[in-house]
């Protein structure tokens, strides 16, 4: 078996190289895009991750995933919003297409509390839901804060609208027919928790957990990766994504799928702005989300 997964990471160095070429410019000093001057990184925090693997033998073997999230302080107001990716195929067939992208408006309300109102999509070929789209609002808390240590839990509520399908599915995985039925309009209880730990002055422990819970069925999406810093703006990450329905449509015999992947990170960073949105604290070692 040829693996060739390291294409995309010399992809990724390469771009980064270049990045820091351009940093040290004279007239490039000041920009942004650096991600090293403080002035730059003010009111932004942005991330970007990459990941591709593809083996070759009897049968093609591709995966891949992608994300970017960025977030913008005005005041006591913070934007934040992000998109990501995950492509898998086997041969012809196609195995796993997620895609989802979410907005969120933070405003400060003291020093540990927040009030939020976000928006969310997700359009997951194979978990039965053709597409998930919910709104909600509510309060947050920083829990912890500390040099080392950052916790925080958000509580709100809202209405979700999903499009359930039963799908017919291969011997590989791949979907062979769809049946799409009736719109499920629900309210939902928004729950979500983000947690980020320095283990030492070079690695991090991030997750990030949402549960979305309604009547008619209960979603959670958890995210755990351990970052290791290569250098102020580039890391390696190796993490797990899980995303469980409780009540999926007839057909969907999996209710939980998890993805491990192994992801190149790209950050502006910031010490008091995490690119998904919540203010932190200045964490020893380097401020990833």
């Amino acid at each position: 078996m040829v693996k060739k997964s390291l294409a995309a990471l010399g992809a990724a160095f390469l771009l980064h190289g270049v990045a820091q070429a351009a940093a040290a410019d004279g007239g490039a000093a000041d920009c942004a895009c650096a991600g090293t001057t403080p002035a730059a990184a003010g009111t932004w925090a942005a991330q970007g991750q990459l990941g591709l693997i593809v083996t070759s033998s009897n049968t093609t073997t591709k995966s891949g995933n992608a994300s970017f999230n960025a977030a913008h302080m005005m005041g006591r107001w913070t934007l934040s919003g992000g998109f990501a990716g995950l492509y898998a195929s086997t041969g012809d067939f196609t195995t796993q297409q997620d895609l989802t992208a979410n907005v969120q408006a933070d405003l400060e309300l003291s020093k540990r509390t927040f009030w939020f109102s976000t928006a969310r999509w997700d359009r997951n070929l194979f978990t039965g839901f053709s597409y998930q789209e919910s709104v909600a609002t509510g309060g947050g808390y920083n829990l912890i804060e500390s040099p080392a240590t950052q916790l925080v839990g958000e509580l709100g509520v809202g209405v979700r609208r999903e499009q359930p399908e039963i799908l017919t599915t291969g011997a590989l995985g791949n979907v062979t027919s769809r049946m799409l039925q009736p719109v499920v309009n629900d309210a939902v209880l928004q729950a979500g928790f983000n947690y980020s730990h320095s283990i030492t002055q070079l690695s991090k422990l991030v997750n990030t957990l949402l549960v979305q819970y309604g009547s008619s069925d209960t979603t959670t999406t958890d995210n755990l990766s351990v970052q290791f810093k290569v250098d102020a703006t580039l890391s390696l990450a190796v993490g797990m994504q899980l995303v469980n329905n409780t009540s999926p449509p007839p057909g969907s015999a999996r209710h939980t799928d998890t993805v491990m992947t192994v992801n190149l990170v790209y950050a502006l960073a910031n010490p008091k702005l995490s690119p998904t949105g919540a203010s932190t604290a200045v964490v020893s070692g380097f401020n990833l989300p």
